[in-house]
């Protein structure tokens, strides 16, 4: 089957390439108003927006590139907003897979990019912006933040600065992950601030070395949510706040048992008893047991150094039993902004080495961890990867599914493995 849908694919691919070779990466000057008389006012009212340090953005001339911290699905709005002009974005190509969204991406200049691999396309339309006098922005984490910490930069974001020559801003926002956890479905009333600053100008960027780009760039947008609130104290209020954190939260921090949490309302809570609630703060406070962590971020760090031991472990024992199973997923296949084709429905099992699909007809296959490349969760839902040049999109049919544990335990599989080799 993958062998007919391949040949099928590399006809579309060789399409889609040429068609997007063709396309000129310029965003719409009358879609960007109206957006600014009618969404951009919509977000900042609910969403209760401010910004700090606006005239820098008033004294500046394109082309400039914006260096945002990411927080929300709608941080690229949040941040346009106060920006006198259109930014070209670089999006990732798995929002390009339907052609009415790939038409209106093109309306606002958006740029396609393949998450966690090195794309020349991008860099070249990058530079088309550039030389155009467009503004270029670009989220230099590659994915919003799972527990309201910046996540670390990619080293990529600092050479390509370096390579346009044009002053570089950032803009760290604060309180959008509190408004809109990356987890949750329901959104909180808040406030959200965004700082803007000039990280580099032209002058500086030639006299500064990559290394110094990027640590100035994480200085200025290093940013924790949690601590932000804990000295401004703004209240985010909304209903079912905890609702779906087992998204994020995979592991009880009592019982060590890993996906057993299930959220209701407020409350999140193990079947071992271990019960917190997620107060308006932001903050968890304990309901049964003792709260052992009262954010999402400590949460988030222990369990991630839990798991990683607990692979570890797993992978050195003679156990056959897989670590993780997810009895109903559905994977489909296809290749960077390619429409996806439907390819098996099953049982996903990780063992050590490999993940292994067996479909409900008992097809199986294996994707060797070592041969997987480009692993990320798309949105919260979706788990992609590439394996033997093909991209995999496996979507977990149980909506309180977590593939951000996946992603952490085959990125560790892989670690282990490079580390094991002897030069």
């Amino acid at each position: 089957m993958r062998d007919v849908i391949s040949e099928r694919m590399a006809r579309a691919r060789r399409r889609r390439h040429a068609r997007r070779a063709r396309r000129k990466i310029k965003g719409s000057q009358a879609l960007n108003r109206l957006l600014r008389l009618t969404l951009g006012p919509w977000l900042v009212r609910r969403y209760r927006v401010t910004a700090e340090n606006r005239e820098l953005l008033r004294r500046l001339r394109p082309p400039y590139l914006v260096l945002p911290n990411h927080s929300s699905v709608w941080d690229p709005f949040f941040v346009n907003n106060f920006v006198p002009g259109v930014i070209h974005y670089v999006v990732s190509d798995a929002n390009f897979r339907s052609k009415l969204v790939e038409f209106g991406l093109g309306l606002v200049g958006s740029i396609p990019k393949t998450k966690v691999m090195s794309d020349l396309d991008t860099v070249k339309n990058i530079m088309k912006v550039k030389e155009a006098g467009g503004i270029i922005g670009i989220f230099p984490e590659g994915q919003n933040t799972w527990d309201g910490h910046t996540l670390p930069i990619y080293f990529s974001t600092a050479k390509l600065a370096k390579l346009l020559k044009v002053p570089v801003i950032t803009a760290r926002i604060s309180g959008a992950y509190l408004s809109k956890p990356r987890w949750s479905k329901a959104r909180r009333r808040g406030r959200i601030t965004i700082r803007y600053d000039l990280a580099f100008t032209p002058a500086q960027l030639r006299e500064a070395s990559i290394q110094e780009i990027d640590a100035r760039v994480l200085e200025l947008l290093d940013h924790d949510d949690y601590e932000f609130n804990r000295i401004h104290r703004h209240k985010y209020v909304g209903p079912d706040r905890a609702e779906y954190a087992e998204i994020a939260l995979f592991t009880c921090p009592q019982c060590r048992e890993l996906a057993t949490l299930r959220s209701r309302g407020n409350l999140l809570g193990c079947s071992c008893g271990y019960t917190v609630r997620l107060g308006l703060y932001g903050f968890f406070t304990p309901v049964s047991g003792t709260c052992r962590f009262d954010t999402v971020r400590e949460w988030n760090l222990w369990q991630i150094e839990e798991l990683r031991r607990r692979v570890d472990d797993f992978v050195a024992s003679d156990d056959n039993a897989p670590l993780f199973t997810e009895e109903r997923v559905r994977v489909e296949i296809g290749y960077k902004s390619m429409p996806l084709e439907a390819y098996r429905t099953g049982r996903l099992e990780l063992y050590p080495g490999r993940i292994e699909l067996t479909a409900r007809d008992g097809i199986r296959d294996v994707f060797e961890i070592d041969d997987i490349v480009g692993m990320n969760v798309q949105n919260n839902e979706y788990l992609e990867f590439y394996h033997h040049d093909h991209l995999f999109k496996v979507t977990i049919l149980d909506p309180r599914g977590c593939t951000y544990k996946w992603n952490l335990a085959a990125k560790f599989m892989q670690e282990r493995a490079a580390s094991s080799i002897v030069v």
